[in-house]
């Protein structure tokens, strides 16, 4: 059977299984397919693909859709023209316009986190099909991935996702066949045809079945069929073209073919006629017989619920807080903590995913921004097989998204700017992820404009965020930090880009409320680089438990220079208003806890816990340093969640609560206590 005679039927059986009355477009677009399978249909079965014409055509004219009619006539082609299809009983009814997905089954829920999961690859794959358009393996990948997703769909009754999971799946078998070959009007269309995949999906995870209009795919549907139908060529003409077959040799093939009621394919009766070789057939086909399977037996996948895991990682949080409160020197406890320090670990790994669906994402974002803003950027992923907490994945995609679209917006240089700079005409992006000992760093680093410090300061002062005394005592880190101000932008005008002066303060606020912090880099006309840092772990801490006052207060170690004891005398007075501790003649400024959380300094010998954020040293003042242990923090909850410069709490053992400091929110704040 002629493939556009088998594509347009198999459009038609699958569109007519999802179609819901009402949906006059669909109904439109059916009766076009029924109208273009008649044309190429011969006399005997021409009728039969007519009737079927005559009875949608009847339906969009406002009459009631005869659905026996229409599965008899369907059913009459599909036996005349498929020999392998099923006999009436095996037949299904269309649905009617009540049917719907299994939205309340397992199965359905388990649908949707793969598809997700599968998109997200696709979408990755199709922006390595750009950059090596040659690659038939990735195509025959993204082949399977929606072949696989219209077949679910057909289980789950999934019409609207179905349809066009089938659409983009007949645009990627045109590319395995070498009927089309890969360019930008085709990375364009697959990369729409996800967008609308994510959108439907995205209704169906929030209960919404009927999404035929909700998520409009006609026009997509039309520059799809627009751009399929461009030079269309089958087998033949795909062997013609290499020499390999006469005109005649290919309307030869096609007589036998259809004398064979097409129980034989093209291929198959060039090689019986001797005309060409079944390697030749081979190569033309471009491995479409057997594309290559991964073969993941070795190590069988199983889906958990995330709220299963993070409930087993809770209770190993719990028996770990238990643990610190047993007799530490008894082997038994001392194995039993050491075991449950293992489970915990596992555990953790659990609640892993690695971060690269998310970089496949920020690097879709960065090449559409650079496509509206006319710039050419390369954008290269590093480390992104690097498993980090799935909670902080979620927390990372608003803050990478506005650091890459600063980078394109105001960082990296227009072509003559950069050829005239003595650069590359493309910029270059790179996110790059890695684990630093206990912390894990996301980057972002462009080779272009770099930040004008100057500039900078100059907006500061100009809308009031710095005085021209503060100016004058600015470090570069300081001057670095002003960007991240709420309101703060230099650009001249505002685009779809950048220029609100908002999104700097969005990546401050996110990576802070998750306890992590920003380091920022940059020589002028160079590069600028944006370090993200976050603890190894969202639910554990490497901690310092400290007391001031009688209560117990949690200190980060990744934060801490150095601890030593301190007697009264040591700490100076400059002007009456800072308190300074000379330390190897270092002057470094003092925070006495017991002023900033109760309002009273201590007095007499203490300890001072020297801790470095953003290049600067401080002395924390405490009157004791307890012990250095990994706790399990816990939220404070909507009475406590405003206390100043405290993130969370923790059990300690003997049961007493410690709260963990906020480092930066202290320093922020010392001045105000």
């Amino acid at each position: 059977m002629d493939s556009s005679v088998h594509q347009l039927l198999g459009d038609l059986s699958f569109g007519l299984t999802g179609w819901e009355d009402g949906d006059l477009m669909a109904l439109a677009s059916l009766a076009d397919k029924a109208q273009r399978l008649a044309a190429n249909l011969a006399p005997d079965l021409r009728s039969t693909a007519l009737a079927l014409q005559a009875f949608l055509d009847s339906a969009l004219k406002g009459e009631p859709l005869d659905r026996p009619g229409l599965e008899a006539a369907l059913e009459q082609l599909e036996q005349r023209l498929l020999p392998t299809a099923g006999t009436t009983q095996d037949k299904k009814p269309l649905p009617s316009k009540e049917a719907a997905p299994l939205i309340n089954t397992e199965a359905f829920q388990i649908f949707l986190s793969e598809a997700r999961e599968r998109l997200e690859e696709a979408q990755g794959q199709v922006l390595e099909l750009e950059a090596a358009p040659g690659n038939k393996t990735l195509v025959d990948t993204l082949f399977r991935t929606f072949h696989t997703i219209k077949g679910e769909c057909g289980f789950l009754k999934i019409a609207s996702l179905g349809e066009l999971a089938h659409n983009i799946e007949n645009l990627l078998d045109q590319l395995r066949s070498g009927s089309h070959t890969v360019d930008e009007t085709i990375i364009e269309l697959l990369l729409q045809g996800v967008d609308y995949a994510k959108a439907i999906l995205n209704q169906l995870f929030q209960g919404n079945v009927a999404i035929f209009n909700q998520v409009d795919t006609g026009d997509y549907f039309d520059r799809l069929h627009s751009r399929l139908t461009q030079d269309k060529a089958s087998l033949g003409d795909v062997l013609q073209a290499e020499g390999k077959l006469s005109e005649t040799d290919v309307l030869k093939i096609l007589q036998k073919q259809k004398e064979s009621a097409y129980t034989k394919k093209f291929g198959e009766i060039a090689e019986e006629e001797n005309l060409v070789t079944h390697e030749e057939v081979n190569e033309a086909v471009q491995r479409q017989q057997n594309p290559a399977e991964q073969d993941f037996r070795h190590d069988p996948l199983i889906k958990v619920r995330a709220s299963q895991v993070n409930y087993l990682v809770d209770m190993i949080g719990e028996l770990l807080i238990v643990g610190n409160q047993l007799d530490e020197t008894d082997k038994n406890v001392i194995q039993l903590k050491k075991i449950s320090r293992g489970i915990q670990a596992a555990a953790m790994q659990l609640r892993t995913v690695s971060v690269k669906n998310l970089f496949i994402n920020i690097k879709r974002i960065a090449r559409d921004a650079a496509k509206k803003l006319g710039k050419e950027v390369l954008v290269e992923l590093r480390g992104e097989d690097l498993e980090i907490d799935r909670n902080l994945v979620e927390i990372l995609e608003e803050p990478l998204m506005h650091l890459v679209r600063n980078s394109i917006g105001h960082g990296i240089e227009t072509q003559d700017v950069r050829l005239a700079r003595q650069k590359t005409s493309e910029g270059h992006l790179v996110l790059q992820a890695q684990r630093l000992g206990n912390n894990i760093i996301i980057a972002v680093r462009d080779d272009g404009n770099g930040l004008d410090e100057e500039k900078i300061l100059a907006k500061a002062v100009e809308r009031g965020l710095l005085t021209p005394e503060r100016r004058a005592m600015s470090t570069r880190n300081d001057v670095l930090n002003l960007i991240f101000l709420p309101g703060f932008s230099t650009a001249e005008a505002v685009d779809t880009i950048s220029g609100r002066g908002v999104g700097m303060d969005i990546v401050k606020s996110t990576v802070t409320a998750a306890r992590g912090r920003v380091e920022t880099r940059s020589e002028q006309g160079k590069f600028t680089e944006f370090s993200l840092i976050f603890p190894l772990s969202l639910a554990i801490i490497d901690g310092m438990i400290v007391k001031t006052a009688g209560t117990h207060f949690i200190l980060p170690v990744s934060e801490i220079v150095e601890t030593l004891k301190i007697e009264a005398d040591r700490l100076k007075w400059v002007e009456g208003r800072v308190q300074v501790l000379n330390l190897r003649s270092e002057v470094i400024p003092v925070i006495d806890t017991g002023s900033f959380f109760f309002g009273e300094a201590g007095s007499g010998s203490r300890f001072a816990v020297i801790i470095e954020l953003d290049d600067h040293k401080y002395a924390l003042m405490v009157d004791d340093v307890v012990a250095k242990k990994e706790v399990v923090i816990k939220s404070l909850g909507k009475m406590f969640k405003n206390l100043p410069a405290v993130s969370s709490a923790a059990v300690l053992p003997g049961g007493q609560v410690g709260f963990v400091v906020n480092i930066e929110e202290l320093v922020r704040g010392r001045g105000e206590a």
